[in-house]
């Protein structure tokens, strides 16, 4: 009978480590460089600029009221008009006046024969000493009378005290209507009034003279002038109603509408940049990244001081910046890149004009 014997080659644990550590390292990877478009954008000197909504109102509105008791005789003036100061509104009935003026101007006549009588008598020394006083109050006396009744026949026609749109009329023809009553409306719309609530962050910047455009729903403008700045703020809202004045001649603009202020503030220097350029940073305040001359990336927080359809027009920027204008979404703060020129201006979308997006 044989006998077999059975062999088995054994490894060490240990050369197992010492195996692992005889493993030759990967060398280091170099990654390309990021490549950006970039350049420098023209600075100019534009207004900053602040909008607001507001409306239209009337620089004045005038309520016209009877001042004597009478019969309304004729209303010539009609609703929506436009009426010039001193025109008629409505005439009311006369009645007796026109002879209580005629007899109250008899009664003139003859207090002032009396007075004068009087005073050529006390040259002579021939009247006593009280009768002229009190001739000298009838005189007065009479005179106020026949004003007061003269005052009274004038208001027999009432007329607009200023020029503008005869916004109402509150009376017809036959109407009695006692004193005081109103009788009329108008709405002097020459300048046209926008009313606007600025923002107490802002409203130190606003002072009066300060130029404003306006645009209406229509999409016409026009040109205003701050007129009224409050200094009281709105205790809910905090914010300080300012008044801008808007030429209106022809009075052809209503009041009640709803418009676009673009306040004009102080000059700044400033560029103009497509909205796509805007980036945010790790706290979520908008900027711009730029290189400097090293080809190295920096981000700058901005202020936006108008917005066009066109773009943004931006503050804050080094002078000497050229701004990423491809790729800045794909690059940090602190990179170096590689900087191919940029093309073309600021744009209107997504991409500056003559650049590949």
């Amino acid at each position: 009978m044989g006998i077999y014997l059975l062999t088995a080659d054994v490894t060490s644990m240990s050369d197992t480590g010492k195996s692992s550590s005889q493993t030759k390292k990967m060398p280091d990877v170099e990654l390309p460089l990021a490549k950006v478009s970039a350049r420098a954008f023209p600075v100019e000197s534009i207004h900053r600029t602040l909008t607001l909504f507001g409306e239209t109102q009337p620089d004045r509105t005038v309520t016209i009221s009877a001042e004597i008791p009478a019969r309304v005789i004729t209303a010539a003036a009609q609703k929506g008009q436009f009426i010039n100061s001193g025109e008629a509104i409505v005439t009311l009935k006369e009645g007796a006046l026109p002879a209580q003026i005629a007899t109250a101007k008899a009664r003139v006549r003859k207090a002032e024969l009396d007075y004068n009588s009087a005073l050529s008598l006390k040259s002579k020394n021939l009247i006593a000493q009280n009768e002229l006083p009190e001739l000298e109050v009838a005189l007065s006396e009479a005179r106020s009378e026949l004003s007061k009744l003269e005052i009274d026949f004038n208001n027999t026609r009432i007329t607009a005290p200023v020029t503008g749109i005869l916004n109402d009329r509150f009376v017809e023809q036959g109407d009695y209507i006692e004193m005081g009553k109103p009788v009329a409306e108008i709405l002097d719309l020459d300048p046209l009034v926008v009313s606007v609530d600025v923002p107490q962050s802002h409203i130190a910047a606003v002072t009066l003279g300060d130029n404003a455009d306006i645009r209406f729903a229509s999409g016409e403008t026009a040109e205003a002038q701050v007129r009224y700045i409050a200094r009281l703020a709105e205790s809910g809202t905090r914010t300080f109603k300012v008044e801008l004045n808007v030429p209106n001649e022809a009075m052809e603009t209503p009041a009640g509408l709803s418009v676009e202020a673009e306040l004009k503030l102080g000059q700044v220097q400033a560029i103009k940049v497509s909205p796509a350029l805007l980036s945010l940073n790790e706290t979520g305040k908008p900027g711009i990244k730029w290189v400097d001359e090293q080809d190295k990336v920096h981000f700058t927080a901005v202020d936006i001081v108008k917005s066009e359809a066109s773009g943004l027009w931006l503050t804050g920027i080094p002078s000497s910046a050229r701004l990423i204008t491809r790729g800045h979404g794909f690059v940090r703060e602190g990179e170096q890149v590689i900087v191919e020129p940029g093309q073309a201006l600021a744009v209107t979308g997504d991409r500056v004009a003559g650049e590949s997006p």
